[in-house]
């Protein structure tokens, strides 16, 4: 397999970034790479724009080390958070904490990469996966720093041009004061 047979993906969840190489004429995902996400779980004090910095950088240096420098055939990126049909980040509460300003991910890595970039959800993205061995519709729920799930229904996950569809969003589970911290930074859960 060479490099123009291949994407480089990219898993960024709110602890680690996983990278790898899939071929699509053989559905084969191989030579994965995990590091430590450079966002809010390695430094909870970080004012948001500071870690989306970090977060692109990573990205952006992470891919380099991967492809040896060259630019990838193509990125996809499976984030965190609510994305939009065009790859703006509108929240990534596990990754960097606060809403914060919207990041057009996809557009900063195609420039940043020199490759064309797909960011999408990552249970989005997940869901397109198992579509390809689930016959019929589905949901798929994941529990990790996060709660969420979507819908696969009729040949499509069920997401509208924001980037919502199948959200849980925050639910307090614990109203005392001494409650743990959400991972979004707040001091419990907050509403969507």
């Amino acid at each position: 397999m060479t490099a123009d047979e291949v994407f480089t993906v990219l898993d960024v969840g709110g602890t680690t970034l996983r990278i790898g190489a899939y071929d699509p004429g053989t559905d084969v995902l191989s030579r994965v790479r995990r590091v430590p996400v450079d966002g809010l779980h390695r430094d909870p004090g970080a004012p948001v724009p500071v870690l989306q910095r970090r977060v692109v950088e990573q990205i952006v240096r992470e891919v380099a080390a991967y492809t040896g420098g060259r630019p990838p055939r193509a990125l996809g990126v499976a984030f965190a958070g609510p994305i939009t049909a065009a790859g703006l980040v509108r929240a990534a509460p596990t990754v960097w904490g606060r809403r914060g300003d919207p990041l057009p991910l996809g557009e900063l890595l195609t420039e940043r990469t020199g490759a064309p970039a797909v960011v999408v959800n990552d249970l989005t993205a997940a869901a397109w996966r198992y579509a390809a061995t689930e016959p019929g519709d589905f949901c798929l729920l994941t529990i990790s720093s996060g709660i969420g799930n979507k819908v696969f229904r009729g040949g499509e996950v069920l997401v509208d041009a924001d980037g919502h569809g199948g959200e849980l969003g925050h639910w307090v589970c614990d109203l005392s004061a001494d409650a743990p911290l959400c991972d979004c930074g707040g001091p419990h859960a907050e509403s969507p």
